[in-house]
């Protein structure tokens, strides 16, 4: 992925504008910040929502990533947050 692309994907992950929050326990998660903070309190039974979240935001591969090895999705999502979190 180019760094123009990473940048535009890191703005649709990180402020994404117009876009649902994904719930958890109540709580919204509006964006990639929120959802690395709340990383620890999801049990895996989440990881096929949080790919159809990060899809509707704008991130079909690592979607793709968690639907194939969903009991990795917390360090998929960890991984990625890593590698866009520069481009903010």
């Amino acid at each position: 992925m180019a760094d123009g692309d990473k940048h535009d994907m890191a703005r649709g992950l990180f402020r994404p504008e117009g876009k649902s929050p994904y719930i958890f326990n109540g709580k919204p998660l509006n964006n990639f910040n929120d959802l690395k903070d709340y990383l620890v309190a999801f049990t895996g039974a989440e990881a096929l929502w949080v790919a159809s979240w990060l899809e509707y935001l704008g991130d079909a591969e690592t979607a793709d990533r968690i639907r194939r090895r969903p009991r990795d999705f917390k360090d998929i999502v960890l991984k990625r947050y890593r590698e866009l979190k520069p481009y903010i």
